[in-house]
């Protein structure tokens, strides 16, 4: 063999150990991500007073391996609204859901819906309705003492008077708890049980949005 071929083949075999070990590493990443645990940031309001905009969150992506989630817990799960796939579509080559190959940027990318953060209110079964704000749940008025509501002087139909309707088999109904402030089942609907990732178990790290760090939320159990 010359040393051009000698050349050659060294270089494919690097290349193809580079690419072996880089995959390798994204599909343990991702394993890890998908069905353990994952960090993540609160991005919107939608959750005050339990959850702050800047509040870094652990969620336990396993309980609901074993559990079912019940009423009063907060869920993680896939945002309703976003896309199955990533936008915009021609520029991305599906490998393995939910792998991608970014034509881009030349490498993999891993693509699910955004994550989304709110509390159990309706089972499957219950009859659920609102009126002037308050939830009832098969007739009976339902609070966590979670609620937060700071929009007193404006009436929306849809926000403070909604329902009723029946929670179908294995979907459950759920509310952010600042409830004026909250984008949920009021608006898109039902949300499957298949898309619910798990569950925020702790805030390791807050910082506000003018930038202080808010040492007293650091570390702290999500309830």
């Amino acid at each position: 063999m010359s040393n051009k071929q000698k050349k050659i083949k060294f270089k494919k075999n690097w290349v193809q150990d580079w690419v072996e070990a880089a995959l390798w590493a994204f599909v343990v990443a991702m394993i890890i991500r998908n069905y353990t645990f994952q960090n993540f940031k609160i991005p919107s309001s939608s959750m005050e007073s339990t959850l702050l905009i800047g509040d870094y969150l652990v969620a336990n992506k396993m309980k609901y391996f074993f559990n079912e989630p019940k009423r009063g817990e907060i869920v993680t799960f896939r945002n309703p609204d976003d896309p199955i796939e990533p936008e915009p579509r021609d520029k991305f080559i599906k490998l393995i859901s939910p792998i991608y190959w970014d034509k881009d940027k030349s490498f993999f990318t891993y693509y699910t819906k955004k994550d989304v953060v709110k509390r159990v209110i309706g089972m499957p079964g219950d009859t659920l309705f609102v009126r002037n704000k308050n939830v009832y749940i098969n007739g009976k008025l339902f609070r966590t003492g979670h609620e937060q509501y700071i929009d007193l002087n404006r009436t929306f139909p849809k926000r403070d008077n909604f329902g009723p309707v029946i929670v179908p088999d294995n979907k459950y109904f759920v509310m952010g708890d600042n409830r004026d402030n909250s984008l949920d089942s009021r608006f898109w609907g039902f949300l499957d049980k298949k898309d619910i990732t798990g569950t925020p178990a702790l805030i390791f790290f807050s910082k506000s949005e003018r930038g202080d760090i808010r040492w007293n939320r650091s570390f702290t159990l999500i309830k």
